[in-house]
């Protein structure tokens, strides 16, 4: 299990596909890794931060379609390797509000890109530096209503629903 410095992106599943049983596969990030994912921080406080996996269905989408084409693949009979999406290669957003009002709410927008760190090629913190960031504020606000009614439409599976990101 170990600390989690000692584990390298390479680690991380990427296919999702039991070793034992090839016609089975493991969708989504509802897991417990043995140790938290990336360094532990403190804000300015002082208070601690103890990274855990993502609360947020986009990456699990991305692992889903990944796992679909691959199924895809096998009953098409297409002679290919598994399709990968390990959380080492893939981003994460997530937007929580803190108010309710249209035009004065406000909400914590923040991007994380890769969700899992990886420190030999951003060696400053894991993560790159230009597509990891939070804001505060109306815009996270009006994000967050945003992306509700396109998950909706998207469930519905309205015209153009493909075209919507995870």
């Amino acid at each position: 299990m170990g600390h989690w410095s000692q584990w390298a992106p390479e680690d991380w599943p990427e296919t999702y596909q039991n070793p034992s049983y090839p016609n089975m596969f493991a969708a989504g990030i509802a897991f417990a890794p043995p140790h938290q994912i990336s360094k532990p921080r403190k804000n300015a406080k002082g208070t601690p931060i103890a990274p855990a996996p993502p609360r947020t269905g986009q990456p699990s989408g991305t692992i889903a379609r990944a796992v679909a084409e691959t199924i895809a693949d096998r009953i098409k009979g297409k002679k290919r390797p598994p399709r990968r999406a390990s959380m080492t290669e893939m981003g994460a957003s997530r937007v929580a509000s803190t108010g309710a009002n249209l035009l004065n709410g406000s909400a914590a927008a923040m991007i994380m890109y890769p969700i899992v760190p990886n420190p030999e090629k951003y060696p400053l913190t894991g993560r790159h530096p230009y597509h990891t960031r939070g804001e505060i504020g109306l815009f996270g606000h009006w994000i967050k209503y945003m992306l509700h009614h396109l998950f909706i439409y998207k469930a519905k599976a309205r015209p153009g629903w493909p075209l919507i990101p995870e």
